[in-house]
């Protein structure tokens, strides 16, 4: 395929050129975000869906309060399709119990929704190998566009930039190019919220007006991003890191 019409290139490329910490935490946070909207406005009436949901005793903590934060809002009706899913669960729940006279502590995890089964969790780290190995990739092929765009970017999370460094050890091809254009970014915004810290934390002086710090009281947040990652981000970055 042309790179010009590869949907992943583009949305790369756009995703790169953004403000956020890190561009792979958007690229997921917009399919997440898609992900919820659809599964509510179509997929949260498909039985065989509803059945997949059934069997992995619902989502994970994050996801479901995402889920149901969607549903909740005054314009929304999809509050009826999260009461169909959760009947549907509590009901499997149930024959859990009838199937043991005495419950055994072994099969009482099976009970929980976890990361490793949630479907959106899922759904979100394998989107995350692919867009991961396609950055890789366009770096390995030193297209010029994403090497220069790169370069002038805001760079990843902490969290992702290990995974890209764990992925270039399984690399077919030469990494160690490919490790140094990573460092090379993540030292040079890493310097720069380092600055962006120490000025707002001067600011905290009586000196300074409350308009002073408000001009910079995005860097807490910006700076805990790029350490942690985005909201939700989860364990299953770690699984994702050698694929």
């Amino acid at each position: 395929m042309n790179i010009s019409f590869d949907v992943a290139y583009l949305r790369i490329k756009r995703a790169i050129g953004g403000e956020e910490e890190c561009f792979l935490c958007r690229l997921e946070e917009e399919n997440e975000n898609k992900y919820v909207n659809d599964y509510l406005s179509e997929l949260v009436m498909d039985s065989a869906a509803r059945q997949k949901i059934i069997e992995s005793k619902g989502f994970c903590n994050y996801h479901f309060y995402k889920l149901l934060t969607a549903a909740s809002k005054p314009a929304s009706s999809d509050g009826h399709g999260i009461a169909l899913i959760n009947k549907s669960i509590i009901e499997a729940l149930l024959r859990d119990f009838h199937k043991q006279k005495v419950l055994q502590v072994s099969s009482c995890d099976k009970m929980l929704a976890t990361e490793n089964s949630c479907p959106i969790c899922v759904y979100i780290a394998q989107f995350s190998e692919r867009y991961a190995n396609k950055i890789l990739e366009l770096i390995s092929s030193e297209n010029e566009e994403i090497l220069n765009n790169l370069k002038k970017s805001r760079g990843v999370c902490i969290p992702h930039f290990v995974m890209l460094i764990h992925k270039t050890e399984v690399l077919p091809f030469q990494n160690q190019k490919i490790i140094n254009m990573l460092i090379e970014v993540e030292e040079k915004n890493l310097c720069r919220l380092h600055s962006e810290l120490s000025e707002y934390i001067r600011r905290q002086s009586y000196e300074f007006s409350e308009k002073d710090r408000a001009a910079i009281a995005s860097i807490v947040t910006r700076s805990v991003k790029k350490i942690s990652g985005r909201l939700g981000i989860g364990k299953r970055i770690h699984e994702n890191r050698k694929r």
